[in-house]
């Protein structure tokens, strides 16, 4: 798993639920100061539904530490748009990691009942092209306090 410092796989191809056609991570995060990219196993599930709610439910304190939250999970963009449109949730951006390349390059791949290559629930705080956090979640949901603590020690 990537820690502190580590460059992210930047050519790792992802694809937005608004576009439907691959870009690379780089492209997808270039812009932006902070980024929060929770990976979930998957979309419709009890967890990742909660934690879309989290992400959500803490939009305006992750806004304030300058920090953009971003799920990204190995489900179709398709599945991305529609579980985004019956759950009614907007302001967190989905990626569909459908490759695994994201997955396989922060280094969280796992076996997950019968099913090779599914992301371990893990966060990580990025700027730039730089992990500067990441936290192992398993079956917990991120600690938005912790990152907005850890994005509040980042020098401005």
């Amino acid at each position: 798993m990537l820690g502190p410092g580590d460059p992210i796989p930047g050519a790792a191809r992802v694809w937005a639920a608004t576009s439907m056609g691959p870009v690379s991570l780089h492209e997808t995060l270039s812009g932006e100061r902070l980024v929060l990219l929770c990976f979930y196993p998957f979309d419709w599930s009890t967890t990742c539904t909660n934690e879309l709610f989290l992400l959500r439910d803490r939009l305006a304190d992750l806004a304030a530490a300058g920090v953009r939250p971003i799920g990204i999970s190995r489900d179709s963009p398709w599945s991305h748009a529609a579980w985004t449109s019956t759950l009614g949730v907007e302001g967190v951006s989905l990626l569909s990691d459908w490759d695994g390349e994201a997955t396989h390059g922060f280094g969280i791949a796992r076996e997950l009942d019968g099913m090779a290559d599914v992301p371990a629930r893990s966060a990580f705080l990025i700027e730039g092209d730089t992990v500067r956090a990441s936290w192992p979640l398993g079956s917990e949901l991120p600690d938005i306090d912790a990152v907005i603590a850890a994005a509040s020690s980042l020098p401005r």
